[in-house]
């Protein structure tokens, strides 16, 4: 995942959400099996496929690691 440069973006700090603010955005208990993952449209195997029943963890490690989206039970998409 690429890093946004607050800079180039004349953004300050303090207009950023910090990462326990974005989480609340998204919504659920992110407690295991609460949350869905959409992988991207460029994964080899699986692209645009969603997968349900994880914990919020895992999915912002699929996020980090593979891009794509997630979300958990009370943010209201398709994803499960």
């Amino acid at each position: 995942m690429k890093k946004l440069n607050l800079e180039k973006l004349k953004l300050a700090a303090e207009d950023v959400l910090q990462r326990s603010q974005l989480a609340g955005i998204y919504g659920g208990s992110g407690e295991s099996g609460t949350c869905g993952y959409l992988y991207p449209p460029d994964h080899p195997t699986h692209p645009n496929e969603e997968t349900c029943g994880w914990s919020k963890a895992t999915v912002m490690n699929f996020q980090a690691t593979m891009g794509g989206w997630y979300c958990c039970e009370s943010c209201g998409t398709s994803y499960c």
